[in-house]
């Protein structure tokens, strides 16, 4: 099958998964403030990434799923960043109802879609990977949009897939359906990322696919080592707090790679011990947390609150992250 049509090129770098602002009185979607956002992290050269686990897109309607594609294209278009592409989350339970929606995010405005495995029935799939398989290349066959799989382990932060986790094998065959073009490794497996990255880079790879595969860790805190490792950028909720940090420990670790100097090499380390230490807080903070993040350190209201029943941050949350983000806000606030 030919890859699908592709409007704004997907390039390597560090991409945000948005938290999708609600209203506190009545949880409905903030659009203002989630247009806000948008252009706040396109400013800093953050890719976008909509509906995901941040977004909280398992609590949107399809309106509103669709309506936060739509805010984020005007937001993008409206302040000279249309060449950033979208990246929105279409996966649910069946394979079915994940085309339904991809179709849906690509009349929205969305560019790819990123995919998670059907985690409500994982005790009857989770082990059974051809029918994962199977799930995944019906998704392919017939998305309108280039498609990233997404590995969403059960961890810390959450179990979005119910523990399904997919090895490097699983992955490189999916990577060789012309529709695939990426994977988000949330499990932090550097080693699996370079194992895909191995396959999908070699040129054997390249001449029978005419687009790049890009591997992208769904943490910050392994940033350096995964790049090291052949990774194409992260995608970070910690970017909703601190993106021009990440940002710049991206460009700092990629020019140091390419040049080999070791002065820019120690730089992109030092960076990297900052990020590891906010990303751990936003980790351990969770959905709520990061929204309580974002309105108390960068803007009221920018975060918003969750939707019933994710918890917002506890007096014990707050205290952590006053101490755990104190040094990445402050080099933040200093670029």
């Amino acid at each position: 099958m030919s890859p699908s049509a592709i409007s704004r090129p997907f390039t390597d770098g560090a991409y945000c998964p948005l938290v999708t602002p609600f209203k506190p009185d009545t949880e409905e979607v903030d659009y203002d403030a989630l247009r806000s956002q948008v252009v706040r992290l396109a400013n800093a050269r953050m890719g976008i990434v909509v509906l995901g686990t941040n977004g909280e897109a398992s609590h949107l309607s399809d309106t509103e799923r669709a309506g936060v594609i739509r805010a984020t294209r005007q937001a993008l278009d409206s302040n000279g960043h249309t060449h950033i592409p979208i990246l929105a989350g279409t996966g649910t339970g069946s394979a079915k109802e994940t085309i339904r929606l991809t179709i849906e995010a690509r009349d929205a405005g969305a560019d790819y879609a990123i995919i998670i495995p059907p985690g409500y029935f994982s005790f009857a799939v989770g082990r059974d990977l051809p029918s994962l398989k199977k799930f995944f290349l019906q998704v392919l066959d017939a998305s309108p949009l280039p498609v990233m799989i997404y590995n969403f382990p059960l961890n810390i932060a959450s179990g979005a897939a119910s523990g399904i986790d997919f090895d490097s094998d699983f992955v490189i065959d999916l990577a060789e359906h012309q529709n695939c073009f990426g994977v988000k490794l949330t499990c932090a497996s550097i080693g699996k990322g370079q194992r895909i990255a191995i396959h999908t880079q070699s040129a054997a790879y390249k001449e029978r696919h005419p687009r790049p595969f890009f591997i992208m860790p769904g943490y910050s805190d392994i940033l350096l080592p995964a790049l090291i490792a052949r990774a194409s950028g992260c995608i970070t909720g910690t970017g909703n707090v601190i993106p021009k940090t990440i940002v710049k420990l991206y460009d700092t670790a990629v020019s140091a790679l390419a040049t080999g100097n070791a002065e820019q090499l120690e730089a992109a380390r030092e960076l990297q011990d900052l990020v590891a230490e906010a990303d751990w807080a936003i980790v351990k903070a969770g959905i709520g947390g990061t929204k309580y993040a974002m309105d108390t350190y960068v803007q009221e209201g920018l975060g918003g609150v969750p939707r019933t029943p994710l918890p917002h941050a506890s007096p014990a949350i707050k205290t952590m992250l006053a101490s755990g983000l104190k040094r990445g806000l402050a080099y933040e606030n200093s670029l």
